[in-house]
């Protein structure tokens, strides 16, 4: 079965574009910087390469590709999908105005963040890196 996903080494520049745009993006929040000339410029970097890197990062395939990392993702998107929801819903019942803005730009990224951990998470678990003792 041919699948959309990005050949294994667009991975690990995904995660390298992923981790230095998230960075800039963590420093712009923290230090409230405009940009150059009161242009978003920065913002707009930040951006889209978090956005960029987090697909290359997620969409790439797995060194092993088989019906289990298939599975493990599919369940995983799911589980981000279902979360990213229940934070939209809460967050139109209790936050307004110019907060639910930032909020929901915060939102857009949720999805990605969520499937990234369940993702890794769960595969690590199905490699043996946790002790089950059930």
């Amino acid at each position: 079965m041919k699948t959309l996903l990005f050949p294994h080494r667009f991975q690990k520049v995904g995660w390298v574009i992923f981790a230095l745009a998230a960075a800039l993006g963590v420093y712009l929040c923290i230090t409230e910087f405009e940009g150059f000339g009161g242009s978003y410029t920065m913002n707009n970097i930040a951006i889209i390469g978090i956005a960029i890197g987090g697909i290359l990062a997620t969409c790439s395939k797995e060194k092993v590709e088989d019906e289990m990392i298939s599975h493990i993702r599919l369940n995983s998107l799911l589980v981000a999908l279902y979360i990213n929801y229940a934070v939209l819903i809460v967050a139109s019942l209790l936050v307004y105005d110019l907060d639910f803005l930032q909020v929901m730009i915060y939102q857009m990224f949720t999805i990605l963040l969520v499937f990234m951990v369940v993702f890794r998470y769960q595969v690590w678990r199905a490699k043996g890196g946790a002790d089950d003792e059930e």
